[in-house]
């Protein structure tokens, strides 16, 4: 007997996120409910700050279905404004990546990694992501052609010498080590800051119109950066979900914003000042050290044991840093696929910060 049998269909399918947010709303969130350990209200803010409230319009949002099981898989492409130089830039970050774990190969994921790849060309002059090191994402996103950026580094910074000691030498010797060691730091600053103009902090809950002088007198930056203007920023932090951001602003005398450093603070790690971005009016040639040196006191003035920050940074940018002592503590690595042909042949330098993760 010669039977003719039928092709068997095939396990997974790509869909398109549909045309209005009612429509992915509920399979997004169903595959986040699975993937992602977090409070179901969270999970339809994240989707509101996604999709709802971008400010730079909607993602490109695919799904991937199982031919059993229904939809298993979600990816976004979120558009992320970028300057470089004079250049505008239209930059897209891979957001939200969920396969529900019993589906989690490389099939999968490929196939929605392609399918918003396919949906970029037209829209983007290059798409980013920014996987988890303990997650298989970073092999996918090589497999799909991604080639790598840039490392951000977090380095920290140590404001409260006592704690760090006592973990590491008898505290006998810690407890009064610290205080000297901070009363070096302090006398450091001074000095430092002799001779410069006296700048002042205040606290800002929220975004400020102030704060929009470092942005627009800064000049025209070499390094490709995000925008960061009132959309951004108020998008980005003031109605960000999870942490909440605060900003310490460095005014001069007339009480012009010469800096702004977005801070938060993870309540697991209380004693860290998380700084998920800064900006300021030379931030083209790198930001002042009195300024990240009234960002460390006022740290400690706060209870604070130390100030981390993430970023990657060029040489000029990351130099005041590591002046005021950042160490670097680890790495994650940025990876790229260049659409435009010219950025391709000659990649800009990157300048990013957590303002660049996929929210």
């Amino acid at each position: 007997m010669n039977a003719q049998l039928a092709p068997l269909p095939p396990a997974y399918r790509v869909l398109d996120g549909g045309p209005s947010p009612a429509d992915a709303r509920g399979p997004a969130i169903g595959v986040w409910r699975d993937s992602l350990a977090a409070e179901e209200a969270l999970l339809h803010a994240r989707f509101d700050a996604l999709v709802e409230r971008s400010p730079h319009g909607r993602p490109v949002i695919r799904f991937v279905e199982h031919a059993t099981d229904g939809i298993v898989g979600f990816l976004a492409l979120a558009p992320r404004p970028m300057r470089c130089g004079a250049r505008t830039l239209r930059a897209g970050v891979l957001s939200h990546l969920a396969i529900q774990p019993e589906h989690r190969s490389l099939g999968p994921a490929l196939m929605l990694l392609e399918s918003v790849l396919d949906a970029a060309h037209d829209r983007f002059d290059f798409v980013y992501g920014i996987p988890n090191a303990h997650q298989g994402a970073g092999a996918v996103l090589r497999r799909a052609g991604f080639r790598p950026l840039a490392a951000l580094e977090r380095s920290v910074r140590i404001v409260r010498h006592g704690p760090y000691l006592a973990r590491r030498i008898p505290r006998a010797l810690a407890l009064p080590a610290g205080p000297l060691l901070d009363a070096a730091d302090a006398l450091r600053r001074r000095w430092r800051g002799r001779g410069r103009p006296r700048l002042r902090t205040r606290w800002a809950e929220q975004y400020v119109s102030a704060m929009s002088a470092p942005w627009d007198t800064c000049g025209e930056h070499a390094a490709m950066t995000a925008v960061r203007d009132e959309a951004m920023l108020r998008w980005r932090f003031d109605q960000g979900v999870g942490t909440r951001i605060r900003y310490l602003l460095a005014e001069d005398a007339a009480g012009a914003v010469q800096a702004w450093f977005a801070c938060g603070v993870e309540a697991e790690w209380p004693h860290v000042l998380d700084v998920h971005d800064f900006w300021s009016v030379d931030a083209r040639d790198g930001i002042a050290t009195e300024a990240i040196g009234l960002l460390l006191a006022e740290a400690r003035r706060r209870g604070h044991a130390s100030v981390s920050l993430r970023a990657a940074m060029a040489d000029a940018a990351a130099s005041p840093w590591h002046a005021c002592g950042f160490r670097a503590r680890d790495t994650q690595q940025v990876l790229v696929r260049w659409l435009d042909p010219a950025l391709a042949a000659a990649p800009p330098v990157p300048h990013l910060t957590y303002i660049d993760q996929d929210g």
